[in-house]
């Protein structure tokens, strides 16, 4: 049996994670249990959230939140599951926040549904971002992918959903872009985990994130759209270097036009039958990459989805993200590639 994500949402857990207090070491790179899965190692997915977790969860925060949050579905799935997502908050600035597209990337639902909970708190910080945001959680974007632990989607075909923003094949897809148009978020970010670039370059640091703050060429962008770009990479960048615990490198240079972050920003297409969205509203869109599950390590991989995540949230909301410098942007290194614990 899996076990509750409720458990994860301590009231001490959130405190030191949403906060950014300094955690417990990470386990060594060569040992099983690591940030490194080994050859040999039994690797059980148990303790991961599956979708009738998530379903629970999200009932349960709904149920508690006294009305701040509101659960949907944006339709369903190729094997006929809700595609759920949760809003909290109703200020003028919607913010899109979306986990697991791809099916085996474990970790970020858990980490999004943590956020939501502490969304829906009383916290001074929770009650600033639900004044001043709309923000949309998506915990599994692809929850037959989820179930059946792989990359794609699972039927009618077998599809990367992070590329069919062109196409439309699927149903999570279409489903999707129509919420985004609904929706239409001046913000968006898309939690993933990597699967390779081991060390950062010309040290041997273990990579433990990757920005990513341009899934298309910036030439693809408004000057807006390229600055808030690195307005949140960089928040999320320095939310990180203030947590002490991940060595931080840029995700490779990569232009993508079929990817959801991408067509958010060019607008442009659309599922058969729908009119193209040809000014795209949002302004800002992008992901993050978080060294991939690692058994005894999965906790510190959650934080490093938390704390930037709440760092971008935070910065929307007060204001201070449209005035963050950028100017270190051009200096955040690359890391090699290679199989992971590769030095």
């Amino acid at each position: 049996m899996r076990r509750s994500l409720a458990a994860l949402a301590t009231a001490g857990l959130l405190a030191t994670v949403l906060t950014g207090a300094p955690p417990a070491s990470a386990n060594p790179t060569h040992l099983p249990g690591g940030p490194c899965l080994q050859p040999s190692q039994n690797v059980s997915l148990s303790s991961v959230a599956g979708y009738d977790d998530v379903r629970q969860v999200l009932d349960r925060i709904e149920r508690t939140s006294r009305g701040l949050v509101r659960v949907d579905s944006a339709g369903t799935s190729g094997e006929g599951r809700e595609l759920l997502y949760a809003t909290v908050g109703s200020g003028p600035m919607t913010f899109w926040l979306q986990a697991r597209i791809h099916g085996n990337e474990l970790h970020s639902t858990e980490a999004v549904l943590q956020i939501l909970d502490h969304l829906a708190s009383g916290s001074p910080e929770a009650r600033l971002i639900r004044e001043k945001l709309t923000v949309v959680v998506i915990p599994m974007y692809n929850p037959d992918g989820s179930e059946a632990n792989i990359r794609q989607s699972t039927t009618p075909n077998r599809v990367d959903l992070n590329r069919d923003w062109e196409n439309f094949a699927q149903p999570e897809s279409a489903a999707f872009w129509r919420l985004w148009r609904q929706k239409a978020p001046q913000l968006a970010l898309d939690l993933h985990h990597m699967g390779q670039a081991p060390v950062i370059n010309g040290t041997d640091q273990l990579n433990q994130f990757q920005i990513g703050a341009r899934s298309i060429d910036p030439s693809r962008m408004t000057a807006e759209q390229w600055l808030t770009n690195r307005q949140m990479a960089m928040v999320s960048v320095d939310a990180l270097s203030r947590y002490g615990l991940a060595n931080v490198a840029h995700y490779p240079l990569i232009d993508i036009t079929n990817a959801v972050l991408s067509r958010m920003l060019m607008g442009g297409t659309a599922p058969a039958g729908e009119q193209p969205v040809a000014q795209a509203p949002t302004l800002g869109a992008i992901f993050y990459e978080v060294r991939s599950v690692g058994q005894k390590s999965n906790g510190q991989l959650e934080n490093l989805f938390r704390i930037p995540t709440m760092a971008v949230l935070r910065a929307a909301a007060d204001g201070s993200l449209t005035s963050h410098d950028v100017s270190r942007y051009a200096n955040l290194p690359f890391a090699s590639q290679g199989s992971c614990g590769q030095v």
